[in-house]
């Protein structure tokens, strides 16, 4: 297992790519905290939100495109057929791969806040319970779609078809999954509205971090009184504990089809 997670971040943390959205990730980040400079602790203010946003839009594309790709290659080259061969168990596999791949982006993630939190720091703002809350719940993000992206490279017969994919993916939850929620409310009855809201988070791991963090911070009442008691649940040590349980469960699910292909694969090897 060790041998797996050793081999998988050193394959992936060289990757050029990868290295360059580190880069930019890092620029990004302590832009847009410069460009406010001074933040309030624990609430939303305009570099805080637009951090969050920039994680939420760019975490997830490089999650899937790291994580499918690499998979997809490996598979593609016939190196995952020859690993299969070793006498190592599928579910040490599974974990030695997403772990691996886990602590390279995790670790692009956290130059990114470190370089945020610097800035931060030279334009003489002080620390935000936001940013740790917002880094936390980024690795989150990460852990949550590199288990998608590793079931995209697995499914997927070729590198081109892992891209497609993962495009595809991460386009949905992304930009398109909003206006299909939008128009779902605007349709359906009023006494639906908690639930499909409720729904739609389930749905989305990029929303559930999202309401995640705005309920972290106390500050539901940015959805608007209609969800005054969603809201308020939300904030509660239970509604905290369900995303937690939600989280995990959008980890584990792909990650339990990993496992499984992978045995499937190694049954033929």
């Amino acid at each position: 297992m060790n041998t797996a997670i050793k081999y998988q971040w050193m394959m992936m943390i060289r990757s050029k790519w990868l290295i360059t959205f580190a880069v930019l990730f890092a620029v990004l980040s302590s832009t847009v905290i410069a460009s406010s400079g001074h933040e309030a602790s624990g609430v939303f203010t305009r570099s805080t939100a637009a951090l969050l946003n920039l994680s939420l839009l760019l975490v997830p594309l490089v999650a899937l495109l790291a994580g499918s790709l690499f998979i997809a290659g490996e598979k593609e080259d016939g190196r995952l057929s020859l690993i299969l061969t070793y006498p190592i168990s599928t579910r040490s596999l599974t974990f030695g791969l997403y772990v691996g791949s886990c602590i390279s982006l995790w670790t692009v993630v956290a130059l990114g806040y470190g370089s945020a939190s610097v800035a931060l720091f030279v334009t003489g703002g002080t620390w935000s319970t936001f940013l740790f809350l917002s880094f936390v719940l980024t690795i989150v993000l990460t852990s949550i779609f590199l288990a998608i992206a590793l079931f995209v490279g697995l499914v997927a017969s070729n590198r081109l078809q892992a891209l497609g994919i993962s495009l595809f993916i991460w386009a949905f939850f992304i930009l398109f999954y909003e206006f299909i929620v939008l128009f779902l409310l605007s349709v359906v009855p009023k006494q639906w509205t908690i639930f499909l809201f409720a729904l739609s988070i389930i749905l989305n791991p990029v929303e559930l971090v999202r309401v995640w963090t705005v309920a972290a911070l106390k500050s539901s009442a940015l959805f608007g009184p209609q969800l005054y008691e969603w809201s308020k649940w939300a904030e509660s040590a239970s509604g905290q504990l369900t995303f937690i349980a939600i989280a995990c469960i959008w980890i584990i699910v792909p990650l339990f089809l990993v496992n499984m292909w992978l045995k499937r694969g190694k049954r033929y090897a």
